[in-house]
């Protein structure tokens, strides 16, 4: 698993997410509805929970990749966690897992997470010099902006001597 370290990696990690998000919930769609495999793969009895299990693992590791919000990843996992479990309900499981698009909530819960994310290439220390990040923080004192702020690099290592 590999953090993202660049404006890339959080393009790349923003492609898997919506890659996942419609084969789970959007192959098939039909107006404002859609069915994906996690709907199809409902009816066959372990399939289902197994595809659900697996997608929504690669949604929560794609929101660590990400560096969202601890709150963000617990939401998203308890949505993905009752998609997992609805084809275990007797007779009506599968219909429900049809008509449940967790994988489709999840991703757009995420989504949304990253676009009010501003991320900065490098380090803290790095970001302080940039006109860019003096912006920034004069709206967050003004009281002009509230979104989260991700360092994406490391800070760099000094030499002792």
């Amino acid at each position: 698993m590999v953090i993202a370290r660049s404006h890339l990696d959080l393009h790349n990690i923003r492609s898997s997410i919506e890659r996942t998000k419609k084969m789970s919930d959007g192959v098939v769609k039909i107006g404002p509805f859609g069915i994906g495999l996690d709907g199809l793969l409902g009816f066959v009895p372990w399939a289902g929970a197994l595809y659900s299990g697996g997608a929504g693992l690669v949604l929560v590791i794609d929101g660590v990749r990400a560096r969202a919000a601890p709150m963000v990843l617990a939401e998203m996992s308890l949505i993905l966690a009752v998609d997992t479990l609805t084809p275990f309900i007797p007779k009506a499981g599968g219909f429900i897992d049809a008509l449940f698009t967790g994988h489709k909530w999840a991703a757009d819960l995420l989504l949304r997470h990253m676009d009010e994310t501003i991320y900065f290439e490098g380090s803290r220390e790095q970001a302080m010099n940039s006109a860019e990040y003096r912006d920034l923080m004069a709206r967050v004192r003004a009281g002009k902006e509230q979104r989260r702020v991700v360092f994406l690099g490391r800070s760099p290592k000094t030499a002792t001597v």
